[in-house]
């Protein structure tokens, strides 16, 4: 089942569907014509994080907008699933194998980062170039928000009662520039994660998900990441503060590194003429200097 969306960005319509798995039934968004980009996104899913970006995208690609398992309208069909950071690195490829996809780019912004650098651990020959946005994917405490929901009964409690207060806090925190941040997105979500339809699965999900994902092993690997990286983000970032870039820099064999000023978590929707100008290009070079 698909439709279309309101928008029609310059690259074409974009469609959304799902795709069935062995582990997920997975929702993900798909527009334009190309070279593929699959975008794994922070929490929340695709429409919160990538809505946006779709689009500009599209002008040269075929892009795969995806809701990873625990996050928007994917569900784990696989009830022995074990829930961390190399089961979802596997199940994304398992999406990519369902849709037709041997080797593509990918964009990762945040959690969607970390689980982006998992994959290309795991599996460097399916990844072709690899864009992080103030990723996870090394061995820190999560943001206090997030650190709830791990805890018993409490984070079971906070995640059944979300209000939309809360998310657009956690929201309006990823951004400096408060007028971009796209509050419309919330009432999606919120009508995503409140939807009768398997509503206590997918919160479920969620929650095994939080719990589950630990990422010193993504930290310890850096080093067998082989595609080119381009690393971006932002100077006020309120959740990965900006000082955890060296982290990565030191470890990944190939990173171009960016810190862009005044920029927060969510750097792509934030500043986003500065983010494409540097990810547009990344994208379509046909080589990328070393490190």
């Amino acid at each position: 089942m698909s439709h279309v969306s309101d928008g029609q960005p310059q690259g074409g319509p974009i469609q959304e569907t799902f795709v069935d798995t062995t582990a997920a039934r997975f929702h993900y968004a798909r527009a334009g014509t190309g070279p593929p980009v699959l975008l794994l996104p922070g929490a929340g899913g695709w429409k919160l994080t990538f809505q946006a970006m779709i689009g500009a995208l599209a002008q040269h690609h075929t892009v795969y907008a995806l809701d990873p398992p625990g996050q928007g309208r994917t569900e784990i069909r696989d009830r022995t699933f074990p829930f961390g950071v190399d089961a979802i690195a596997r199940s994304i490829g398992g999406f990519l194998e369902a849709v037709g996809v041997t080797r593509t780019a990918i964009v990762g912004h945040s959690w969607g980062g970390g689980f982006a650098l998992r994959f290309a651990e795991l599996y460097p020959e399916r990844v072709v170039r690899l864009a992080l946005i103030a990723p996870a994917g090394i061995d820190v405490k999560d943001p206090w928000e997030f650190r709830f929901a791990r805890l018993p009964l409490v984070g079971d409690l906070a995640v059944l009662f979300m209000t939309a207060t809360a998310v657009r806090h956690m929201l309006r925190k990823s951004f400096t520039h408060q007028e971009h941040v796209p509050i419309d997105r919330v009432d999606e979500f919120l009508r995503t994660i409140r939807s009768p339809h398997r509503r206590a699965a997918r919160l479920s999900d969620m929650l095994r998900v939080e719990r589950s994902v630990q990422w010193r092993t993504t930290e310890q690997h850096l080093d067998l990441v082989e595609a080119p990286v381009l690393l971006m983000w932002g100077t006020d970032d309120r959740y990965f503060p900006v000082r955890l870039i060296e982290r990565f820099t030191t470890r990944l064999p190939t990173v171009d590194a960016h810190v862009l000023p005044h920029g927060g978590h969510s750097l792509h929707d934030d500043l986003p003429e500065q983010t494409l100008a540097l990810l547009t290009p990344f994208l379509t070079a046909d080589d990328v200097p070393r490190k």
